[in-house]
């Protein structure tokens, strides 16, 4: 049973914290050039499954293997490449228990820089706490 669905740009934080110049220019355009990764996030009663992760391979996430959920900007990623507003392109950020960091920007519309992140974090924070 799915809960929820979405579209995704992602990468992780070793991803963002490598990124030069150039990329961070590019994403003030586009945010493809920091979150080369697209797929479906869908959330279901055990799990978290995202596609075409890495690779085109897809991940789950169970609740036991997330650590922390985030919707906030970072040193990694901030406002300014958010689209410049406090609190709308804000970056889905979930913390695994592996020691990866992943940030999503779900839904997300390019013109407005808007997303559904603060609809996922309080989704899955919920979900965690069930």
């Amino acid at each position: 049973m799915i809960l929820a669905e979405s579209t995704y740009r992602g990468t992780t934080a070793a991803e963002l914290a490598g990124r030069t110049r150039w990329d961070s220019f590019k994403a003030a355009i586009d945010q493809r050039a920091v979150f080369p990764l697209a797929g479906t996030l869908r959330l279901h009663l055990n799990r978290l499954e995202i596609t075409n992760w890495e690779n085109g391979r897809d991940i789950t996430v169970h609740p036991s293997e997330l650590v922390a959920v985030g919707n906030d900007f970072t040193d990694l990623y901030g406002r300014f490449l958010g689209g410049g507003s406090k609190t709308l392109g804000a970056p889905l950020i979930l913390e695994l228990r592996t020691g990866t960091t992943l940030y999503l920007l779900t839904n997300h519309r390019w013109f407005t820089e808007r997303t559904d992140n603060a609809q996922w974090a309080g989704r899955l924070t919920q979900w965690l706490a069930a």
